[in-house]
């Protein structure tokens, strides 16, 4: 595993709402976890004195950022950026399709990201109600892959 490596890992964990990641590779293990600022001690000395602030002005609406729609209930979604495989090789039937039962742990698809395979799997018992992706499409981290109802 090089800097490359971890910069690329970091990168992808960032642009997903990943809590933590682990990856392995040739021996090595690198765990990802993301702070989220709670229990942190102040970096700053003075940070535990009182500050005058002042008097709070019209709240300013944000324009700078995009609104993105709320995900369903049974929306499956990209943990990070790679290539989408339906099935587990070319010749082979996909592992799932429209319409069909699947239980909890079913495995759905792969992403694949820096030539590792990464199995996204069902987390409850559903019916696929439709895939959202073409086999061999690039997904973002986030992006809804298929609905299950």
């Amino acid at each position: 595993m090089d800097l490359n490596d971890i910069k690329v890992l970091i990168e992808a964990m960032q642009s997903s709402d990943l809590a933590e990641m682990e990856f392995s590779r040739n021996g090595w293990t690198l765990r990802l976890v993301r702070n989220t600022g709670h229990n942190r001690q102040p970096a700053n000395p003075n940070a535990g004195r009182p500050v005058e602030s002042p008097l709070p002005g019209p709240a300013q609406p944000d324009m700078g950022r995009a609104v993105t729609p709320a995900p369903l209930e049974g929306d499956v979604r990209a943990p990070l950026s790679g290539i989408v495989h339906l099935q587990p090789a070319p010749d082979q039937p996909p592992f799932i399709q429209a319409g069909q039962s699947v239980q909890a742990g079913a495995m759905l698809c792969i992403i694949e990201a820096m030539k590792v395979f990464n199995s996204i799997r069902a987390e409850r018992d559903g019916t696929v109600e439709a895939v959202l992706v073409a086999p061999g499409d690039e997904v973002e981290a986030g992006q809804t892959l298929m609905r299950i109802v």
